[in-house]
């Protein structure tokens, strides 16, 4: 895996908003996914910003095709939410899986046909 550099919760907005999208987005298609799914209103300048922030950490690259640009992604969404979780599970758990899998399970976060459909879905 790739070094991830770890975003912050704005930047994890538009670069989800850029991951829903089915093809490159446009500017205009990030600050729409946006708006309409996060209900942020930020002005097309401010979403430019952090596009490029992205772009600094290498999440996406900005592609020239004639006047239009379009931002492809680098680090797909299974890497970083990959990322997240082994984070979560090493500094709250101490790498221990099954203490994380157990605690959701106490906390009736997961219940035991949740695993049985997640073993399902892992075949």
């Amino acid at each position: 895996m790739k070094n991830v550099e770890k975003l912050t919760e704005s930047e994890e907005i538009v670069m989800k908003a850029i991951w829903d999208c089915k093809h490159d987005p446009v500017l205009s298609d990030v600050v729409d996914q946006v708006t309409a799914v996060y209900g942020k209103d930020w002005k097309p300048q401010t979403v430019s910003t952090f596009l490029s922030k992205l772009v600094r950490k290498d999440y996406c690259k900005l592609i020239r095709t004639g006047k239009i640009y379009t931002y492809k992604v680098l680090i797909k969404e299974a890497e970083y939410r990959r990322k997240l979780y082994k984070q979560h599970i090493s500094f709250w758990n101490h790498n221990d899986v099954v203490e994380f899998v157990a605690e959701m399970i106490n906390n009736d976060d997961l219940t035991l046909e949740d695993i049985e459909e997640a073993k399902k879905r892992a075949e």
